[in-house]
């Protein structure tokens, strides 16, 4: 909208710059002229033409002019031309020195030499000033953005299309990283069950080496205190190393 309403305020200084010298004692003196009394004068159709030529090759669809009184003293419109515009908000933002705009959808708009279908077009109520003079009369340009709208629906779809790639991607790696985590958490969970499977085992295996040592000591003790003889002791004792020697296999390594 306010690419549209600065080029067609810039446009409208255009058309006022090329139009008013030649065509201001008209404009001025159509006031007092029927609807049917303006179509037919010859100026208008001078106007006609100049307008077109100033026209050509611009984006501009349609161009009205008003006088002070609201009236549509010339339109490239020709059915347009003697409308009564007086009371409309747009006209009465331009007179008093403002400028208004508003974007719409046309399915069909006839333009100078042709018809325009499915076309998006910004119109614009700017006042004419000529010289130091105040405003003159009233300006509405109809300017085709069908392009300029094209254009931001392609990037605007563009965007969308990027900011859903890179945030499936986002979420394809941080899906990864999570899941990855938490094997890890669950192998370094079995592991750690694992580590005190073992520590357990070998805990129980040092309570039974513990004790067998001490039922050892007890039976060499009661021995000693018998006053074997120390060839029954000597074999004792062999018996018993014969039993260290069984019990390797399973007492830690470590």
């Amino acid at each position: 909208m306010e690419i549209g309403e600065s080029k067609n305020v810039a446009l409208t200084q255009i058309f006022s710059n090329a139009i008013w010298p030649q065509f201001a004692s008209f404009l001025s003196s159509a006031s007092g002229l029927s609807a049917e009394e303006l179509r037919a004068h010859p100026e208008t159709e001078h106007l006609r033409q100049t307008v077109y030529e100033e026209m050509r090759g611009l984006s501009v669809v349609r161009i009205k002019i008003y006088d002070l009184e609201g009236t549509a003293i010339f339109s490239t419109e020709e059915t347009q031309i003697g409308e009564d515009q007086s009371k409309d908000d747009g006209f009465l933002t331009a007179l008093n020195g403002g400028v208004i705009s508003e974007l719409t959808h046309r399915d069909t708009m006839n333009t100078f030499d042709s018809q325009i279908e499915n076309r998006d077009v910004i119109s614009s109520y700017i006042p004419i000033r000529h010289g130091d003079s105040g405003v003159v009369g009233v300006f509405e340009v109809y300017d085709d953005v069908t392009p300029l709208l094209v254009k931001i629906s392609t990037a605007q779809r563009n965007i969308a299309v990027g900011v859903v790639v890179i945030l499936t991607l986002l979420y394809g790696i941080l899906f990864f990283l999570v899941r990855r985590a938490d094997n890890l958490i669950k192998q370094q969970f079995v592991e750690q069950q694992q580590s005190e499977e073992e520590i357990k085992k070998a805990y129980n295996r040092e309570e039974n080496v513990n004790e067998f040592f001490h039922f050892t000591l007890l039976n060499l003790i009661e021995y000693v205190n018998r006053g074997t003889e120390k060839a029954e002791l000597l074999t004792y004792l062999k018996q018993i190393k014969q039993q260290f020697d069984d019990l390797k296999y399973w007492i830690p390594k470590n």
